[in-house]
């Protein structure tokens, strides 16, 4: 009956919708119909007046107004279509012309968006009149008829639901009542056979809020469904009560537990089962909290890797962990019910007797012992027990806890830690002994090589000033590019050596990127040319010029960046290219590429190449020669400055090395264009041609370097005073007034960083000498000893003249 009276509604709906709008139908077609007559009835009017004269013409455009007409009354004449007299001019062309010549219309039209009824008529001598009036109004007034009869439509369907409802809530609540559900303290409904809901109790109907047409299916849960529903097939088949317990949803979506009885319901010709239901979701729910503490308490109590035993007050084993179960390698059955003194050796049995009675008789709570077991296979393990009186407050029965901790295998764990601890601090000790040994030695050999390496490259830089024979420039030169190159792979082991070490300094301060890139383009302008290469310089004029970084390395990294690139490069051209991107307003994101074509490296060996002493290819090293350093140390001081070194590369084709830095521009830097044709700077005075003038003192102990140094001052136009350790020089100094002192730091008796101390020492004017340190140790904290000492300059051995010349020549121009 249900599903029936819930297909009536929306038939009944659909009933009142086209009703109510053929109503508005046909009152729409009337409507119109009736307009349409008006209107020929007052165009025929102005017709047979203007029959009889038709250019007596008066119009009352007030009226026409009014009413809602337009009119138009036109003429054609030889110029063409001439309006005698309009109120409106929106009306068609082709109306007017079929008008004119003799063709009377009547029709619907829209124009301009807006629907219209017109009429053409045609006058006599070649006159005709255009009458037009809108229908789009009686459009709207059957829209609002329409809405009007849906709207009553709907209230006499309302009403008829609300007498039919309370009719059948009467009848549901008569039948009811005559069963006495209502009385019932739970919840009571009839289902009939396809499970729909038929009746119900108040207490149903409140809680559920069901409706006519709503299944049982709706309020049980999707788990268990299929279970009630063979409950209610059963009840049904064997006729007999059936109780069950089942999770319900109410009309809020809210899940609780039932406990349902249902049985088979034969009454006038109603097939179906009454079903009565008392809510048990209270009970269930502490029954789940129960299970599931149960739960919880024996997986904690089995998961602890503490040893736990449970015994009632006369020591009875009642429950163990599987900890305890697992050292003892026992069975329950063997351990349970049994005392626990069984498991321990005699002599620590009587000592467990003795504290057991004293816990049990006295105020203490807990105590602790320390005592061996002994396993099933004959293993004994050392024990820290913690003995726990538990009493039960409601029945006064008392047990006894055992949290035990097996101390034996901790005391192994400790020691074999300590072992391991004293193992590891013995080689952290050694470790760090054996790189203070390498640093102690790298900065010793640094120190011996330089010393002759000075004299070495000295004396060839003098002799290849002076005039010689080519063949034996030749060998000058020889021996002067090996020199570099030694000193090269001096330096190189030096700078993986403080990288390694975690030594390795970066200043920050202000340079022009600009500059030191158009130097290592003149520096490299040369070799390339004797190649055969083409070497291009390519500066973004958008970036600044000045930047706030470490030139010397970002000079190092990129100086063996484009070395390599001419190494390898046989045919083609060498580009340096700088761009970047603005990251804020004053950091930028810079790219400095090298690019060349040459042999290129396979995308597999390109990591290789970073790794310390390794080419991409043995047969490379045997080739082109070199350590296989350059790299590894130019991508860690990238690293170490921020960035990375990238590579792109194409076996045979050539390679793109990009070095990736983050620098911040000088706040007083303006952006200046890259200078792209050198001979477009300004001309600079060749520093061979710079002249100097002064009295130096040159404090050096070893003859070699005096000699070389000396040459080098009077090439350089300076006069020279030598001494041979710190002690002299400060005697000098106080005797006579000098320039400029070039102080050698490792000399005898007193060295140079405790002589230019005693020197600051002085009174004034004699502390005021600028010194400039003369030293083989090329570590930067050797540069920042002689800084802090009070030194003005550093020049590291072997000295070349330009860098003398420079270092030089800036302390004379400050003084």
């Amino acid at each position: 009956m249900g599903r029936k009276v819930s297909l009536f509604w929306p038939l009944a709906l659909l009933l009142i919708l086209l009703s109510a709008v053929v109503g508005a139908g046909l009152n729409y077609q009337r409507a119109l119909d009736q307009q349409a007559g008006e209107l020929l009835r007052k165009a025929n009017s102005y017709k047979s007046h203007l029959t009889r004269s038709p250019s007596d013409f008066n119009f009352n455009a007030a009226e026409l107004e009014y009413d809602g007409y337009i009119l138009r009354y036109v003429r054609q004449s030889p110029q063409g279509l001439q309006v005698l007299w309009e109120n409106n001019a929106r009306i068609p062309a082709m109306a007017l012309q079929n008008a004119v010549r003799g063709r009377d219309t009547q029709e619907r039209i829209t124009w301009q968006h807006h629907k219209y009824q017109i009429v053409a008529i045609s006058l006599s001598s070649g006159y005709g009149l255009f009458m037009a009036v809108s229908y789009q109004p009686l459009l709207q007034d059957a829209m609002n008829l329409g809405l009007w009869l849906l709207g009553l439509n709907l209230v006499l369907v309302l009403v008829l639901y609300l007498i039919g409802r309370r009719w059948l809530v009467e009848r549901r609540d008569q039948k009811v009542s005559e069963l006495g559900l209502d009385h019932m303290t739970g919840i009571a409904f009839f289902v009939g056979r396809n499970f729909y809901f038929t009746d119900g109790n108040s207490a149903f109907w409140s809680l559920f809020n069901m409706q006519d047409c709503s299944k049982l299916e709706d309020i049980v849960t999707e788990e268990d469904w299929n279970k009630v529903q063979g409950y209610l097939q059963q009840s049904k088949e064997d006729n007999v009560a059936i109780d069950f317990e089942c999770s319900l949803l109410d009309q809020y979506q809210e899940v609780g537990r039932w406990a349902l009885h249902v049985k088979p319901w034969y009454r006038e010709g109603y097939t179906g089962w009454l079903v009565t239901g008392d809510d048990i979701s209270k009970r269930h729910h502490m029954e789940l909290e129960l299970r599931n503490e149960q739960q919880r308490v024996t997986a904690y109590f089995d998961s602890m890797q503490t040893l736990l035993v449970i015994c009632d007050k006369y020591g009875n084993i009642e429950r163990i962990n599987q900890q305890t179960q697992a050292m003892l390698d026992l069975p329950q059955s063997q351990l349970i019910g049994y005392p626990i003194r069984s498991l321990l050796p005699n002599s620590e049995a009587a000592r467990l007797l003795g504290m057991w009675r004293e816990l049990l008789t006295s105020d203490i709570e807990t105590l602790s012992l320390e005592c061996p077991m002994i396993s099933a296979s004959g293993k004994e393990s050392i024990i820290s027990w913690r003995i726990t009186k538990v009493e039960d407050p409601g029945t006064g029965r008392v047990e006894v806890v055992l949290a035990g901790l097996d101390i034996s295998e901790s005391v192994a764990n400790r020691t074999a830690l300590e072992v391991a601890n004293r193992r590891i601090r013995e080689t952290l000790s050694q470790a760090e002994a054996a790189n203070q040994s390498k640093s102690i030695f790298l900065a010793s050999m640094s120190h011996e090589i330089r010393t002759p390496m000075n004299g070495i490259l000295g004396a060839a830089e003098l002799l290849l000033e002076s005039p010689l024979q080519d063949e034996q420039r030749n060998y000058l030169e020889i021996i002067h590019s090996s020199s570099n190159a030694l000193l090269d792979i001096i330096n190189d082991i030096l700078d993986l050596s403080k990288i390694e070490s975690g030594n390795l300094e970066i200043e920050r301060i202000d340079f022009d990127l600009n500059k030191l890139l158009r130097d290592v383009y003149q520096l490299f302008s040369e070799p390339s040319r004797r190649r055969g290469l083409g070497l291009v310089y390519l500066y973004d004029s958008a970036l600044p010029a000045r930047w706030l970084g470490d030139p010397k390395r970002i000079r190092q990294i990129i100086t063996n960046l484009v070395s390599n690139a001419l190494k390898f490069t046989e045919q083609g051209r060498i580009e340096i290219r700088v761009s970047g991107e603005t990251i804020n307003d004053h950091s930028h994101r810079l790219n400095i590429r090298v690019n060349d074509t040459g042999i290129g490296v396979s995308q597999e060996k390109i990591e290789q190449i970073f790794s310390a002493f390794r080419q991409a290819d043995t047969s490379t090293s045997r080739k082109y020669g070199g350590t296989g350093l350059g790299l590894t140390i130019s991508r860690h001081l990238a690293q170490a400055m921020g960035g990375d070194i990238q590579v792109s590369s194409e076996l045979g084709q050539g390679s793109c090395f990009t070095l990736q830095l983050t620098l911040q521009a000088d706040d007083q830097s303006t952006t200046e264009p890259a200078v792209k044709d050198r001979d477009a700077a300004p001309a600079e005075v060749p520093k061979d041609e710079i002249k100097l003038s002064g009295l130096v003192l040159l404090a050096e102990d070893n003859q070699v370097n005096q000699r070389i140094a000396e040459k080098m001052l009077q090439r350089l136009g300076l006069s020279c005073h030598i001494v041979e350790n710190g002690e002299q020089a400060v005697a000098e100094v106080l005797q006579k007034d000098y320039d400029l002192v070039l102080m050698d730091v490792n000399m005898p008796v007193l060295d140079g960083i405790a002589a230019t101390e005693r020197i600051r020492d002085l009174s004034y004017p004699k502390n005021q000498v600028s010194i400039i340190a003369l030293t083989a140790n090329a570590m930067m904290e050797d540069r920042n000893r002689c800084l802090a000492a009070g030194m003005n300059g550093f020049v590291s051995k072997p000295i070349k003249l330009d860098a003398l010349r420079e270092a030089i020549a800036g302390i004379l121009e400050k003084n």
